[in-house]
């Protein structure tokens, strides 16, 4: 028995999928983001924050939105879309950033990897303003 191995194709033409590794090209910009880890020390609450410059695209994935939240009042809700290239940037559902002073949170991740981008589905992250009367 005898295999023709002249005519090898990768493993992701195998699969039918699009490789979309050069799609992303002319639309990316270079991006730096700022993950938010927290913790506790000493019994206070603590931050620290790890710097990601990636190329990517950072739109926004909807129209803004009020909501009226009670015990809080009105609330604008800022959805953003990130796409990038598969493993420039390793975030997870529930994961903080911050991007331009303002802070937001992971709500969805879709692992593209395969076809060479990831899509991540941010919103824009409570933060307390102390109101002085």
């Amino acid at each position: 028995m005898t295999f023709n191995f002249s005519n090898n194709k990768d493993l992701s033409q195998l699969s039918g999928m699009p490789q979309m590794n050069t799609t992303l090209n002319g639309w990316q910009v270079p991006l730096t983001i700022q993950k938010v880890i927290q913790g506790i020390v000493e019994g206070d609450k603590s931050e620290t924050y790890i710097t990601y410059t990636f190329k990517g695209v950072w739109q926004p994935l909807r129209a803004e939105e009020l909501q009226s939240i009670p015990d809080m009042g009105i609330r604008s809700w800022e959805w953003i879309w990130i796409h990038a290239e598969a493993g420039s940037l390793n975030l997870e559902t529930g994961d903080k950033v911050i991007f331009l002073n303002k802070r937001y949170k992971i709500m969805q991740v879709k692992d593209y990897s395969l076809n060479s981008f990831v899509e991540y589905m941010l919103v824009r992250d409570y933060e307390e303003s102390l109101i002085y009367e």
